[in-house]
């Protein structure tokens, strides 16, 4: 019995590390392991329940001929819903000269030698490789591209 509290006690432990090392992940990193770790629980679930309720092989041929034929009604469900998150993020991507002038620190009249000078020392202050945010990374180079063009 003891055997089993002390296996318990370090698969929680395995799993609590596991736990707090996902949620630190990087956003893209964080979005990409979250979509496997749903699809393998959704896979694990499905399996369950064919092994408790094996009927319902049945009735997948169902479900997917009637996906099939509400494609496009799908189809239009998701660009409703879904129309507005995309917009959103396409009009983030881009920023306006004098914001892009703000995230820099320089002023109107600032050659192209000058903004190259000041991105590059921004840049080895906020590099996430050395403890930056990947945020102020993203930001600085938009100011960047949205300067030099």
């Amino acid at each position: 019995m003891i055997y089993y509290i002390i296996f318990g006690l370090i698969l929680a432990t395995f799993l609590l590390a596991l736990f707090v090392e996902f949620i630190h992940l990087p956003h893209e990193k964080f979005r990409k392991n979250l979509k496997i770790i749903i699809f393998i629980f959704l896979f694990s679930l499905i399996g369950l329940i064919m092994t408790r309720f094996p009927h319902v092989i049945s009735v997948i041929p169902a479900v997917f001929l009637i996906l099939y034929r509400w494609r496009f009604l799908i189809g239009l469900i998701s660009k409703i819903f879904l129309y507005k998150r995309f917009k959103r993020g396409n009009s983030s991507n881009s920023i306006s000269k004098s914001e892009a002038l703000e995230i820099l620190g320089l002023d109107e009249q600032a050659s192209k030698h000058e903004i190259l000078k000041r991105y590059q020392e921004l840049m080895k202050k906020n590099h996430p490789d050395i403890g930056g945010s990947e945020w102020v990374t993203k930001k600085l180079n938009q100011a960047r591209e949205t300067l030099l063009g």
